[in-house]
């Protein structure tokens, strides 16, 4: 019979010695640190207290500008007119046969863009999708619509970063269609 206090060589490599004890001085009680703090009734508004006084960073320059372009962004994308469907469909069609003449595209990518097209449809008509991103979907197949390729990417992106969880079932249609479009010659 082996003792308890030996160390055996059936130990995990993260057991503690057998041969430890817990003095008093050792707590045993775990800290929990996903708990909130209780809230105590301390006058937090007094601001000759310097611990109770909120320093605030100086703005950087480069939020600034990010905040700029996307309140820009934002005020672009509902000034303008919100497509149908219809339009917008008749705009992705003009662009699959224009990929469809270049003959260095497969069937299979065409067909694969045309599916994740119809589940935007779908979403569109189901009601599924927000106004904002409606208006952005809109704007992209406007950009298609004129030949403004990167404009029209430059939207995709933006949609994407506003909108992702919104649009994650057909938005890579729409961004291959978009790369395919760049990759034709001009």
């Amino acid at each position: 019979m082996t003792s308890t206090n030996k160390s055996t060589n059936l130990d995990g490599w993260n057991d503690p010695p057998a041969n430890l004890t817990l003095s008093d001085n050792i707590s045993t009680k775990r800290v929990l640190l996903n708990k909130r703090v209780p809230f105590t009734n301390q006058d937090l508004s007094a601001t000759n207290n310097p611990a109770n006084v909120l320093v605030v960073p100086p703005p950087s320059t480069t939020a600034s500008v990010a905040a700029a372009t996307a309140t820009t962004d934002n005020t672009t994308s509902t000034t303008t007119e919100l497509l149908t469907i219809e339009a917008m469909n008749e705009i992705f069609q003009t662009q699959i046969e224009k990929l469809e003449k270049s003959s260095n595209i497969e069937k299979k990518i065409l067909e694969d863009i045309s599916k994740k097209f119809q589940v935007m449809q779908d979403e569109w008509q189901q009601n599924k999708l927000s106004s904002n991103t409606k208006q952005t979907l809109s704007n992209i197949f406007q950009e298609l619509g004129s030949n403004n390729v990167q404009e029209a990417f430059d939207l995709h992106v933006l949609l994407v970063r506003n909108s992702s969880s919104e649009v994650v079932r057909f938005i890579v249609g729409i961004k291959r269609l978009i790369q395919e479009l760049q990759r034709l010659p001009k």
